[in-house]
């Protein structure tokens, strides 16, 4: 699978791992953030599931 590209990104891995281009391997519970990028492959290296959020607007605090 290849990643949107969007201003934010948050990918986490809620079962099982999977191999994240550039980040290397992440295991369940891990996530990932990115900021202005996109086009990252993930492979899942055993059954996973994973959520990925794609964001268009920054929060302000």
């Amino acid at each position: 699978m290849i990643l949107p590209e969007a201003p934010y990104l948050h990918l986490f891995v809620a079962r099982g791992a999977v191999d994240l281009e550039g980040v290397g391997a992440l295991g369940e519970g891990d996530a990932a953030r990115f900021t202005a990028t996109g086009g990252h492959r993930v492979a899942a290296s055993e059954p996973a599931e994973i959520l990925v959020r794609e964001m268009r607007a920054a929060v302000a605090l």
